[in-house]
Parts: C-alpha cells; sequence; structure tokens
C-alpha cells in the first residue's frame, strides 16, 4: 500500500457530518473535508514551525512537502521563518 493510500483511507473513515439527516450525504462530505483540510493546515503550519526550529532548511521543507522552497517561505514564514 502507498502513503498516498493509506492516507486516503484515513480520509475516507472520517465522519463527522455523514449520516446527519439535514445534509446529503455529497454535502455532509464536503463538510468533512473541510475540517480535514482545516486541521491538515493547522498540522502542516505546526510542523514546518517545528522543522524551523530544528534547523531544517527552507529547501528539505518545500522538498518534504512537494512545493518551491519559495512557496514555503511565501506560505510559511510569518510565522516560524528565521
Amino acid at each position: 500500500m502507498t502513503a498516498n493510500a493509506a492516507a486516503l483511507d484515513h480520509v475516507e473513515a472520517f465522519h463527522w457530518r455523514l449520516g446527519d439527516p439535514a445534509l446529503a450525504d455529497a454535502e455532509a462530505r464536503l463538510y468533512d473535508l473541510g475540517v480535514l483540510r482545516s486541521v491538515l493546515e493547522e498540522a502542516v503550519e505546526i510542523a514546518v514551525a517545528d522543522a524551523r526550529a530544528d534547523g531544517v532548511t527552507w529547501v528539505r521543507i518545500g522538498d518534504a512537502l512537494g512545493v518551491t522552497h519559495q512557496a514555503v517561505i511565501k506560505r510559511y514564514r510569518k510565522g516560524g521563518g528565521r
């Protein structure tokens, strides 16, 4: 199993609003994905700040996140950049 497949299994297993009678299943799934997106972004912000505090370079952080170091600096420098 790939890392992406394992992560997708976790995403698909998260059912916070699914089954809510006030929502169609597709709408509930969107609410669930919105919660996951928010939590993941917060987790990435914390991990980037921790990595910077440990001396990890912007280049290596970008590599780990699959983006350029310029994109990482632009997005995350505000709180944790040094």
